[in-house]
């Protein structure tokens, strides 16, 4: 059982209840808040399981409200796809320089981040060819480097659906790519005991947080979503460079 005083638990504690708020409130970003604390905290193996527990903890509430603007016929294609780019990107991982790699990822993901910026979109229905990019970047990035989110935020943000869209679409994938990446944790063993305890008692932390932001995203405006999702996407790409 954990410390409940100890400062390494409050620490990830107070981490897991604003990492919540974000997930709840954006429909991403949680592990981008949650992960270099928690490999600093606990190591690295630790760490990014205990992250996708919290990940999936957070996620599970905040379903029975999105799945009615989920559009599932996409969220199959683009899962599809990104099982196809992980073991790629993974393959590349053991042939390229981490530094170089690191770069070229923000470099893409500001890159996204301008093109969003400036205004532009496409209109309509995105092409089947579009949808299947994003879904082989998303696993062939979370197969480079454990970063599934951009290409899906660039996609739905891309597009002319709601925000109330996006932020279902992004909660719905991101808790199947959470699951996909937990079980390939367990298959081979990071999952122990202990880091399931750890994980049970800070669940209620992240639900908490969770709960909050999904309150919240009804008061705000779709620019203010639209430009709060940008900054993450920054925040990402900067934080690929200096973590």
């Amino acid at each position: 059982m954990p410390d409940f005083l100890a400062l390494p638990f409050l620490i990830a504690a107070a981490v897991s209840v604003v990492a919540g708020m974000v997930r709840g409130f954006a429909g991403f970003g949680a592990a981008m808040l949650m992960t270099p604390v928690f490999s600093a905290l606990y190591g690295p193996a630790v760490g990014v399981a205990l992250c996708l527990l919290l990940e999936i903890a957070v996620a599970l509430p905040l379903l029975p409200r999105a799945v009615r603007y989920v559009d599932w016929r996409r969220i199959g294609v683009i899962l599809a796809a990104a099982i196809v780019g992980a073991p790629l990107g993974n393959l590349l991982l053991t042939q390229i320089a981490p530094e170089p790699m690191r770069w070229g990822i923000s470099a893409i993901v500001l890159a996204a981040v301008a093109m969003l910026a400036s205004g532009w979109r496409y209109h309509g229905q995105p092409h089947i060819a579009a949808t299947l990019t994003a879904g082989v970047s998303s696993g062939f990035l979370n197969g480079l480097s454990g970063m599934a989110g951009p290409p899906i935020v660039f996609y739905y943000l891309a597009g002319t659906e709601s925000v109330t869209q996006v932020r279902a679409n992004l909660t719905t994938y991101f808790i199947f790519a959470d699951l996909a990446a937990l079980a390939v944790f367990g298959a081979r063993g990071l999952i122990g005991w202990p880091t399931l305890v750890e994980g049970a008692f800070l669940a209620p932390a992240v639900v908490l947080g969770g709960l909050l932001g999904e309150r919240l995203f009804p008061l705000a405006s779709e620019k203010f979503y639209r430009r709060l999702s940008l900054c993450l996407l920054v925040a990402v790409a900067i934080g690929s460079l200096i973590l």
